[in-house]
């Protein structure tokens, strides 16, 4: 859809952190935002958005979905939150709309929040390293020590009146004073993982309880496609403080596949875990 000039105008005024609360409505152009990202990010970042030899991969999760949209357009138009934003800014500047293309490109790259808490109304981010008591814990269930020591925790609530219209809560104390702990829905956080056939990452989401809702990894093919039918069949698994290895029927395929979640699945929950550690510190008048 073309805007008029005179409807744009008004538009180009602001900054784009100044609409940002407008922008989650504006949805680029995939395609246009292929052909721009071939053209001007694809001999850093790679063709396939894994990184190259010289940038960082769009294929980081847990990374892209800390950045939320308005916040990856200022990235790509400035450079501002880089460290050497000038190494990371295009040749030329592009349009509004065209930048807003890339957004849309550069999100159908990874995984997005959104797919596994589809109903969720509110949600916190931040990353967490996991205490050495989680990390004792996990070395106990697996006999090795976590690979993943840290992880992005993205933390979902329903609120009636709310549901499907997903919004980010900053870090302001009367808004995360809304966050109640009955309105919690769940967890969801990314870990690099790997399994005969795929090496990638895999997302972890979670019921409050530690309760797995889904597994996925990024869908790109018939394989991932596949992997995907397969790691459904973990949902109703786990809980917080889980010990005991995963156990799914299916023969030695699922047996295998089963050994390979467990660990990550450690991670995940572990990660979780300290989330509810720094709610417990911010809610302790609400308890007594």
């Amino acid at each position: 859809m073309k805007l008029a000039l005179p409807a744009l105008l008004p538009m180009l005024l602001f900054s784009s952190l100044a609409i940002a609360e407008e922008l989650p409505l504006l949805v680029g152009d995939p395609a246009s935002g292929q052909k721009l990202y071939a053209k001007e990010c694809a001999a850093c970042h790679g063709a396939q958005a894994d990184g190259g030899k010289i940038a960082v991969s769009l294929r980081d999760s847990g990374r892209l979905n800390l950045l939320r949209n308005e916040q990856l357009f200022d990235m790509i138009e400035t450079g501002k939150g880089l460290k050497k934003p000038s190494e990371h800014q295009f040749k030329r500047q592009l349009p509004f709309l065209q930048l807003w293309d890339v957004v849309q490109h550069v999100r159908g790259q990874h995984l997005v929040i959104q797919t596994f808490f589809p109903d969720a109304s509110r949600y916190v981010a931040k990353e967490y390293a996991i205490d050495k008591f989680g990390l004792e814990r996990i070395k106990a269930a697996t006999g090795k020590a976590a690979k993943q020591t840290k992880a992005a925790v993205f933390t979902f609530f329903d609120f009636e009146g709310e549901e499907g219209n997903l919004s980010y809560v900053p870090d302001d104390p009367i808004r995360l004073d809304e966050l109640k702990k009955d309105k919690k829905s769940g967890y969801l956080v990314f870990v690099p993982w790997k399994t005969p056939g795929f090496e990638g990452e895999l997302g972890i989401a979670m019921d409050k309880d530690g309760v797995i809702t889904k597994l996925a990894v990024h869908e790109v093919d018939q394989k991932t496609e596949l992997l995907n039918k397969s790691l459904s069949r973990f949902a109703g698994l786990g809980r917080k403080g889980q010990k005991d290895p995963f156990k799914v029927a299916g023969g030695k395929v699922m047996s295998d596949l089963a050994a390979d979640v467990f660990p990550v699945y450690l991670v995940a929950m572990e990660s979780a875990t300290m989330y509810d550690r720094e709610e417990t510190e911010r809610t302790w008048a609400d308890q007594e």
